[in-house]
């Protein structure tokens, strides 16, 4: 067996925030942000320290869950860095919430303050009334900029603030710097409890993968209230010192446009981008575009296939000029802030996720006796620890033991990942499925039991069971599909559409069901559990899918 000896790195036990004050002394002059506007990062230290002493003018107290709901903007990174300063613990939220997503999240959380876009305001005004909510600050919109009664606006808060921000102390390895917020299998999301010492020691591993500094320039399309693009993205910019351009949202041309005019030299992404760049790519009206300063393009979030990224990599060297690009990707999970493995530069093996993160470890571990798979290539389910592997599930202790597998040699805890996968002798991971029910749509993580539960307060539904269902479409990976039972009573009087309709007007748009088919019978076990696994065997059979 080959064996490699990783290097150890060392991590600072320090709050997240200081990584931007360290940035701010190394580098005052050097441009944090390029685009929607120049911005340096002494000037940024100085809005986040304002917005630490808007916390704190504000009540906010060590420990207090304070919600971040918007697009990502600079007013969104400022306010990251202004809470946690503050000593208060974020909860990101997903932009396409709606009302019920964000009721559920300020009460599992508790939290009594959040920061909203205006564009977002109106389903945090419908769920107040039941929620701890005391201060609601708006990001103003550019186009509407006037803000709600009984809001606070930003801008006003911001000019009128004078910066006295606290001092706070901190035990990085204990107290938490974010809740976020992750689907099970089973019931609903789980504040997923990520300290101070977590975040930076995955941003200090994944920069000496990633072979970065200063002098790059990174995009920030990914949405921050991710795991992916809040650490992955956000933070190691801000720990390299390299400038952002961020954008809202991600359109393509706008992308392309904005990686040639700022010369950007690294992006994060998730397949979905990488097919909308080919197709737009492989437009014959398209000219191209001038990437020379292109770097990395990673893929993260989600499996994505080879043939895919080729065409990717064939077209940005061929059409923008992109000669030193070099495409690559791994992965990771919200558990493990996020990421465990990356395929290194030097060395790729992209049919496989990549080697581990520096002082990351990994075994596989049999499903039916716990115990570990001596043998490399054995199949089994994937275990990690590392300084990045998170406290537990907020509120949520059982769920928090069940999480972590016990090792009965040394007594350690090592995450479980629930993905079933080998370790090739190379120590490259390679991961096949996963063992969780979750279901992946274009990068996105959707809970079946999440929309179970919404399906059910249906006044037509019996009994429901949503599944994965494969899909044939290179980006997609998996479509929500319901088999319902309807009532006696409403059957013959309401279509499927009807159906998928009444569901798409109560959750977010990523997560409605696609496709519903009316059945006689769900298959269950004998405790009352679905089968899932023999509804996706029967659509992969109708599909011709092995």
């Amino acid at each position: 067996m080959v064996k490699f000896k990783r290097g150890h790195l060392y991590y600072p036990e320090i709050p997240i925030h200081k990584v931007l004050e360290d940035t701010a002394k190394r580098f005052p002059d050097r441009p944090a942000f390029l685009y929607p506007k120049k911005i340096t990062f002494k000037h940024f230290q100085e809005q986040v320290d304002i917005f630490a002493t808007v916390m704190k003018n504000l009540g906010v107290k060590k420990g207090d869950r304070v919600a971040l709901y918007g697009p990502n903007s600079i007013q969104w990174e400022i306010s990251f860095y202004g809470l946690e300063k503050a000593g208060a613990i974020l909860v990101p939220m997903n932009p396409q919430f709606k009302e019920t997503e964000v009721e559920y999240e300020l009460n599992d959380s508790e939290a009594e303050n959040i920061i909203v876009s205006q564009s977002e305001y109106p389903y945090v005004a419908v769920v107040k009334d039941r929620t701890n909510l005391k201060n609601i600050i708006v990001i103003e919109s550019e186009e509407k900029p006037d803000i709600p009664n009984g809001t606070i606006g930003w801008s006003d808060i911001m000019a009128k603030t004078k910066p006295d921000p606290p001092e706070c102390e901190f035990n990085v390895k204990n107290d938490l710097a974010t809740l976020v917020y992750t689907s099970g299998t089973t019931g609903l999301p789980k504040g997923t409890m990520l300290t101070h010492y977590n975040l930076v020691s995955n941003i200090i591993q994944v920069s000496q993968t990633f072979e970065l500094s200063e002098l790059d320039i990174a995009i920030i399309v990914l949405p921050l209230y991710h795991i992916y693009g809040l650490n992955v993205g956000m933070n190691q910019a801000i720990l390299l010192g390299a400038a952002q351009v961020v954008t809202p949202r991600f359109k393509v041309k706008e992308f392309c446009e904005l990686i040639e005019k700022y010369q950007v030299s690294y992006s994060l992404c998730v397949p979905p981008i990488f097919l909308d760049v080919v197709r737009h790519l492989e437009d014959p009206n398209i000219k191209g575009y001038d990437w020379a300063n292109l770097k990395i393009f990673n893929n993260g979030a989600a499996p994505i296939p080879l043939e895919l990224l080729e065409r990717f990599d064939k077209l940005a060297k061929e059409k923008c000029n992109a000669k030193e690009a070099t495409i690559q990707h791994g992965w990771g999970l919200t558990e493990a802030s996020p990421v465990v493995a990356v395929n290194p530069m030097y060395r790729r093996k992209m049919e496989s996720q990549g080697t581990l993160l520096s002082d990351t470890f990994h075994k596989i571990i049999d499903l039916e006796t716990g115990k570990e798979l001596p043998e490399r290539g054995q199949t089994g389910e994937l275990v990690i620890k590392g300084p990045q592997v998170m406290k537990g599930y907020w509120k949520r202790r059982e769920a928090t033991e069940e999480a972590f597998w016990i090792d009965p040699k040394t007594g350690e805890k090592w995450l479980r990942t629930g993905d079933m996968a080998y370790i090739d002798d190379e120590e490259y991971e390679h991961l096949l499925d996963r063992i969780k029910e979750m279901i992946k749509y274009k990068g996105w993580s959707i809970a079946p039991a999440e929309l179970e539960d919404l399906i059910f307060k249906n006044p037509h539904v019996f009994d429901a069971a949503v599944i994965g269902k494969p899909s044939t479409e290179l980006d997609v990976g998996q479509i929500p599909k319901a088999f319902i039972i309807l009532k006696p009573e409403s059957k013959g009087k309401v279509t499927e559409q009807e159906i998928m309709d009444w569901i798409t007007e109560r959750i977010s748009a990523y997560k409605k069901i696609r496709e519903v088919e009316f059945v006689d019978d769900i298959p269950k076990s004998g405790s009352g559990k679905i089968l899932r696994r023999e509804l996706i065997a029967q659509e992969k059979k109708r599909l011709g899918i092995k």
